[in-house]
């Protein structure tokens, strides 16, 4: 018995080692997330009342991005740990999954679109946000691509496992991008609008360039659509967050802090069940899961749910700041938020576990499913979440 605890504590400090490793990426992935947030405070009420399409497309337009290329840090990493692919930018696997990456984010964006414009019921300005968002979409999938390369390359020459930073990383990055990128194409249109012009025309040449430049063999091809397939029915689940989100941007807006701590919340919820998938996708393709309850990947939750209570503390003090900067209000620390957000956390790791181990024996590579489908699912438990609070404290 002795010695049973002792080497549970011996393998529980080695998991908090690896975690204290993790933590920073997630501290920098909430800073990013902030600044996203920012963006959001100061431009929520302009878009709820002018654009409320995007309010719509914003969860899922999101959790794409963490979906696409959380799933593409993933493949790397596999490919890095198996010899696949050698740890440079330049490998001829980089490119070709930054022109999927492209492809896989243009597609479901307008199944977004089709279900905003169908809720909101506004098609003229409907279609002013489908080019806003198509536009930005292909500029930030571009900065995107070459972001989750360095986010998994350079870890791993350095002996860091990849899974436990790339993932949080790629999906804060996106965040930070998506917000700041749809401001400002939304400014763009109403201020310069033949720049808007030139830069729509930009993007559309510079999509058909990659696309004759670049070539998939069969077996990529088959991945392609096993990750379409996925992407576009997690599309449909995202309107579920992008509906919420529409439909309460009031109590959200009336809330004053979660119009600014919305991003992170749902990144960082995602990012905790991520990193999770990842590695029991990792674990599955090395042959270390066997059973459905794995000792070490339990350990590895228990962890970082400890994390997340400071996470949580952390998120609400930065928010306080960020409100008092960008909008000029004063709010205060949200106890129910910080006592419950731990819970939401493990709810997300559990679903990242359980989904990779049911897609490897579904029969579908856990890589390419497990991310994207634990972000979707975090963005409509997150979004209920933060209008669960927000009605608590308005």
């Amino acid at each position: 018995m002795k010695n049973l605890q002792v080497v549970l504590w011996r393998e529980l400090s080695e998991k908090f080692r690896e975690a204290l490793i993790a933590l920073p990426a997630l501290i920098v992935c909430l800073i990013l997330d902030f600044f996203a947030g920012a963006f959001l405070g100061r431009f929520f009420e302009k878009i709820m009342l002018s654009y409320p399409v995007i309010f719509v497309i914003l969860p899922g337009l999101m959790g794409l991005r963490g979906n696409i290329f959380g799933a593409m840090a993933s493949r790397f990493t596999t490919m890095l740990h198996l010899g696949e692919m050698e740890p440079k930018l330049r490998d001829k696997n980089v490119v070709k999954n930054i022109f999927l990456g492209i492809l896989l984010s243009v597609l479901p964006v307008v199944v977004l679109w089709i279900v905003g414009v169908i809720k909101v019921g506004n098609v003229a300005s409907g279609v002013i946000v489908l080019l806003i968002v198509l536009t930005s979409t292909i500029f930030v999938s571009l900065i995107m691509g070459y972001a989750t390369a360095i986010a998994t390359v350079l870890p791993f020459k350095r002996g860091i496992d990849p899974d436990t930073v790339a993932a949080p990383l790629v999906t804060s990055a996106g965040d930070l991008v998506t917000i700041p990128f749809l401001v400002l194409f939304i400014l763009l249109h109403e201020d310069l609008p033949r720049l808007f012009d030139i830069l729509v025309l930009l993007a559309v040449f510079l999509l058909l360039v990659m696309g004759f430049r670049t070539k998939f063999e069969s077996e990529e091809k088959r991945m392609v659509g096993e990750i379409l397939g996925i992407i576009g029915v997690l599309a449909l689940f995202s309107s579920i967050s992008g509906g919420l989100l529409e439909s309460y941007s009031e109590v959200i807006y009336a809330s004053v802090v979660f119009s600014v701590m919305y991003p992170a919340i749902l990144d960082t919820a995602g990012n905790y069940g991520s990193i999770i998938g990842a590695k029991t996708s990792t674990k599955l393709h090395l042959g270390e899961i066997e059973s459905v309850l794995n000792r070490d990947s339990l350990l590895d939750i228990f962890v970082y749910f400890v994390t997340s209570f400071f996470i949580a503390i952390l998120m609400n003090v930065v928010a306080i700041g960020v409100v008092k900067v960008s909008l000029g209000k004063n709010v205060g620390l949200v106890f129910p938020f910080i006592i419950l957000y731990p819970f939401l956390v493990l709810f997300n790791m559990f679903i990242g576990y359980f989904f990779a181990i049911i897609f490897d024996r579904l029969g579908l590579d856990p890589d390419n499913a497990t991310v994207p489908t634990i972000t979707t699912l975090a963005d409509i438990f997150s979004t209920l979440f933060t209008v669960g609070v927000a009605y608590l404290i308005v």
